[in-house]
Order: C-alpha cells, then sequence, then structure tokens
C-alpha cells in the first residue's frame, strides 16, 4: 500500500518500509486486522514508531486484510457478509464469518508463511473494529485456540438483537475446560460513541437525530454489559477492558490499534 503526492508534475508513490501488498483469492472474496484497507497504514505506523521505545520487544508482522477497492476505505457489502456471524434464521448478505475465518486459516496463514519461511511465531492476535470487532467476539467464542489475543474495538454487539451475547453464553456454559494456552481478550471503545457531545454549529435537530442513533446502539452499555459476563471466566487468561474519553467510532481506532499492539507486541502476556 502507499499513499500518491504530486512533485512537479509527477505524481510520486510514497514507499512503506517493510511493507508489500498482495492478493488472494476467496470464495467470498478477500477481507490478523480486518478491514485492511482502512487500518494497514495505522497498525504499521505504530509497529514502526515503537522501534523508537525503551520498551521496545521487537516487533512483528502485522496482516491487514482487505478487499481490491482502489481509493475506498470499505467495501460496506462483502464486509457486511464477511464479518457477521451466522444466523438460525439467514439474513441476505450477512453471516460469513465462519467462512471468513476458514479463509484466513486454510489460505492467509499458509500464504504469509509461505512468503516469510524462515519467521517464527510464538503468538497470534486478531483485530477487529466494529463489525471487525464483533468478528473478533465471534471468532473467541467458536475458535478460542484459532489465535492467543483477540483484541475487539468498539464490536457491534447491537448487531441482529445482540445476538453475540448469546455466543458468549453459549462459550461460557462450556464444561469443557481449554486445553494448553488460554486466549485473552481486549475489549474498547469511545466514550462519545454512546454520549456524543454536540459539535460546534451542528443544528440540534441533527444532534438530537445523532445522539438518539447512539443511544440505541449502546455502545458503551453493551460492551460493559459482554465484559459484566466474561468477567471471571476460567475460560480466558486474561481480559482488558478500556473506554478511551472523548473519543468517537471513528477516532477510536486509533487509539485502540495503537493500545492493542503495543500491548501485545511489548507487554506480553496479558497480567
Amino acid at each position: 500500500m502507499g499513499e500518491t503526492v504530486r512533485m512537479g508534475d509527477r505524481p510520486t508513490p510514497v514507499p512503506l518500509p517493510n511493507s508489500e501488498q498482495f492478493f488472494l483469492d476467496s470464495d467470498q472474496g478477500s477481507n490478523y486486522i480486518v478491514d485492511g484497507n482502512a487500518l494497514f497504514l495505522t497498525a504499521t505506523e505504530v509497529a514502526w514508531r515503537r522501534a523508537a521505545s525503551s520498551h521496545f520487544a521487537g516487533g512483528g508482522l502485522i496482516v491487514a486484510i482487505g478487499y481490491p477497492v482502489a481509493g475506498k476505505l470499505y467495501d460496506a457489502k462483502r464486509r457486511s457478509l464477511d464479518l457477521t456471524p451466522p444466523t438460525e434464521s439467514p439474513i441476505p448478505g450477512a453471516g460469513g464469518a465462519d467462512a471468513f475465518l476458514g479463509f484466513i486459516e486454510k489460505s492467509v496463514r499458509p500464504a504469509i508463511k509461505a512468503r516469510f519461511p524462515r519467521a517464527t511465531f510464538s503468538r497470534e492476535a486478531l483485530y477487529g473494529h466494529s463489525y471487525g470487532g464483533l468478528f473478533a467476539l465471534h471468532a473467541l467464542f467458536t475458535r478460542p485456540h484459532a489465535f492467543d489475543c483477540y483484541i475487539a474495538s468498539s464490536p457491534s454487539i447491537w448487531w441482529n438483537s445482540r445476538c453475540i451475547l448469546r455466543s458468549a453464553q453459549v462459550f461460557l456454559d462450556n464444561a469443557k475446560p481449554l486445553d494448553g494456552k488460554l486466549p485473552s481478550l481486549v475489549v474498547s471503545w469511545g466514550s462519545w460513541e454512546q454520549n456524543p457531545p454536540q459539535w460546534n454549529d451542528e443544528p440540534l435537530d441533527h444532534y438530537e437525530g445523532r445522539k438518539q442513533i447512539a443511544s440505541d446502539l449502546r455502545m458503551g452499555d453493551n460492551a460493559l454489559d459482554l465484559v459484566k459476563m466474561l468477567y471471571g471466566c476460567n475460560r480466558l487468561h486474561k481480559m482488558q477492558v478500556k473506554e478511551y474519553e472523548g473519543e468517537e467510532h471513528t477516532s477510536v481506532m486509533a487509539c485502540s490499534i495503537s493500545r492493542g499492539l503495543t500491548v501485545f507486541f511489548e507487554d506480553w502476556p496479558l497480567h
């Protein structure tokens, strides 16, 4: 990935150190860090800057999974399919999370290992924001051994009548203990997601409508409901919870990915 700037009359690509882009085919299209089109540059800059830290522990490999949509942050249709869990009654254009997880495990992971044959991976994390956060939770509850850490940023718990909480309950009710290392979970959100302020010069009716949507989605309260359910769970190694003060749904991504990657690369295992 790169960005284009103009020098004189010739556009010149800006190289991104130690990065490359390649394509994989999937039955449902290609979509680690999901929503890679929107988050890869942020994640790589976080990792790059940490090299100057006195606590730097060597960094790691960032795999961002996106779609071939030039100049766009999201492919709304495809991410709605890939990042939402299956339901008892199929929802058109949704419910492809299991297939997408299979794509990551059967296509993405082997491709990464083939591209870096001399690299060894002591641990792996999955980061997702919004629908991606919902996807990370679904992955944890259905495939807890797939990753060592699941980082759910502003997860869309509201989706389909909070069905992910039922999956959480099934995960909790499973009496079979997990073999080997227990996974960890990081949950975060922004304080302004559920309680937004009125912007300067924002018409009152527009603000009231936006505030009502935020109230209906319950991003903070839903996250806290999930955290209360999972508190003390013996199938998790550790759970970290963070509300970022003064951040809304898009701005909080930079906070959660910076803290999440720093914790995973440098403060592991979670305490």
